[in-house]
């Protein structure tokens, strides 16, 4: 693929309570089927501390069935936040939420090696708010650069990460794939690093 293809995000500075200058990037990459009338937008800032990240999107019917630690929250309306911390290191987190605030949440490189986590106080943590409209959904959520040193010994929110957005919904009426950075393989994955977009931190 193209490296000049991904896509490219500055991460300004932000305390995840002030949406209204964040800039706004629509997941535009449909993937392997036609979107269904689905749409889909993120936003991300930090404060040196944490990483806020605001997830969107439009779908009806909207699906929330999944509630499980280790439920497979993809077959519902999904929205999720592909992350890999440093350049050049191939893990990579995979945050995924339905609108109920399940998350499925896996960590490490090509598929063998990952691993499903487990978070203790995962809402403590994570602090997640949903919101859900007729026709509409979304979730809110952050990251403290404190979790992300327990596997990145020393890292901060500076300079630059990769990652990639994604919205799905496997078992909903209108199964769909939107990407924020160009997909490059013939079928459904999302767990493909070469596919990652880069954010610049502020």
């Amino acid at each position: 693929m193209n490296q000049s293809m991904k896509e490219t995000y500055q991460v300004r500075r932000g305390d995840g309570t002030q949406w209204e200058n964040v800039p706004r990037v629509e997941l535009k990459e449909t993937g392997w089927l036609e979107p269904a009338g689905v749409r889909g937008w993120v936003q991300l800032c930090h404060d040196g501390e944490k990483l806020y990240v605001r997830m969107e999107a439009e779908e009806s019917p909207i699906r929330a069935t999944l509630t499980g630690t280790l439920d497979q929250v993809c077959n519902d309306s999904c929205l999720e936040f592909f992350f890999a911390p440093v350049v050049g290191d191939a893990r990579y987190f995979n945050f995924e939420w339905n609108p109920l605030k399940a998350l499925n949440l896996g960590f490490g490189g090509t598929r063998p090696t990952r691993v499903r986590q487990i978070v203790k106080k995962m809402e403590e943590l994570f602090c997640p708010q949903s919101w859900q409209t007729d026709g509409a959904w979304g979730i809110q959520f952050c990251i403290p650069a404190e979790f992300v040193g327990r596997y990145f010994p020393g890292f901060a929110w500076e300079g630059e990460s990769e990652a990639n957005f994604y919205k799905c919904g496997d078992e909903t009426e209108h199964p769909h794939y939107l990407a924020w950075s160009p997909l490059s393989c013939d079928k459904p994955d999302y767990h493909r690093r070469g596919d990652f977009g880069t954010l610049i931190f502020e």
